[in-house]
């Protein structure tokens, strides 16, 4: 039986290499070869056991790959074809017919990418995987798949962007400057916003400025609060993104509203905990709170489209590149404050 090379998580703080068995696609299935597969902040926290998705663990839900085979009833899909996975979504329930497949009802009841025993999310830490062509999408020959490997984060910004519903002129406050919220500053500034940063490290507050912000503030440094407020003549930001997994920000972010003012919980977090929340200003204020996950197909359809016609560089948001065998190497990397996406390369 052939094999499929894969690096998981074994356990807290544990990687391992381990040959699975290469899957037999099904029809409406492709066979998909890995060439590049980013290490987002679900593998991250995964390995460093803040976030328990259950051990062993295969990730990579951010990759790109090469069509190796297609079964029966496959269309649009060809050997050689280069391609982006999408999540997997399963295309029959209301919410996926609907153009909502971000709230996905069936998708843990879809065959496995790989039989694998323990848990899974993407599965491009695998060498191979068999996925139903509806959860592809066809990238342009020329396409670099490094680059297009990092469509799930663009595509997840896509969908809190659009769901913010900004309006040209308006005050935009984005909380945090690490990759996602560096892809939020470029498409709110797309969307013709002002934007505000908010960030502690120095070299993450001057990229943003080179990103168009107009202002970028240390709030350890500066009154966070006192800052917008002047910025805005005391009205407050129309719009705050808040990208990081800290619950303290989230009392700081309401107060920031201005009338009519959307609060995006765009940010995981890692730990439940209540904010309490005066219900009554809420309803004075006309404030909206918006949750928001994942991307839809849409959404990954845009990203492609934006990262492929070079619309948006995301070789700005690649840290550094590893070897497969250098896997381990490069979660290392990955998990230092500082890092954006580091590549795993096939």
């Amino acid at each position: 039986m052939d094999k499929s090379r894969a690096l998981i998580i074994k356990d807290k703080g544990v990687l391992e290499y381990v040959e699975l068995e290469k899957p037999q696609i099904r029809p409406y299935e492709v066979l998909y070869r890995t060439q590049s597969c980013s290490l987002c902040t679900v593998e991250q926290r995964t390995y460093l056991g803040t976030r328990n998705y259950g051990y062993p663990f295969l990730g990579g839900h951010e990759s790109a790959g090469i069509v190796e085979a297609v079964g029966e009833g496959v269309v649009g899909f060809e050997v050689g074809d280069k391609v982006v996975f999408t999540s997997a979504y399963c295309n029959q329930c209301v919410y996926c017919h609907t153009g909502r497949g971000t709230q996905c009802l069936l998708k843990k009841k879809l065959p496995k990418r790989i039989n694998f025993e323990g848990s899974m999310l993407g599965g491009g830490l695998s060498e191979y995987l068999a996925i139903p062509a509806w959860q592809l999408i066809k990238v342009p020959d020329d396409a670099n798949l490094d680059h297009v490997a990092l469509t799930e984060p663009l595509a997840c910004c896509i969908h809190s962007i659009e769901k913010a519903n900004i309006k040209t002129g308006e005050t935009v406050v984005i909380i945090g400057m690490g990759i996602m919220g560096l892809l939020h500053l470029k498409l709110a500034k797309m969307k013709g916003a002002r934007v505000i940063v908010s960030e502690v490290n120095d070299l993450r507050r001057q990229k943003a400025l080179n990103n168009g912000a107009d202002i970028a503030i240390n709030p350890i440094k500066e009154s966070f609060i006192d800052k917008i407020k002047e910025y805005t003549n005391n009205l407050g930001a129309d719009v705050v993104f808040n990208t990081i997994p800290i619950p303290s920000v989230w009392k700081e972010a309401i107060s920031i509203l201005a009338p009519y003012g959307r609060l995006i919980a765009y940010s995981s977090q890692d730990e439940s905990v209540e904010i309490g929340v005066d219900f009554g200003k809420v309803h004075g204020k006309e404030f909206e709170f918006i949750g928001t996950t994942n991307p839809t197909m849409e959404n990954n359809l845009n990203a492609t489209w934006l990262i492929a016609n070079k619309v948006i560089d995301m070789e700005e948001v690649i840290d550094s590149r590893f070897a497969f065998d250098e896997g381990i190497e490069a979660f290392k990397r990955a998990i230092e404050p500082d890092a954006y996406r580091v590549i795993i390369k096939y």
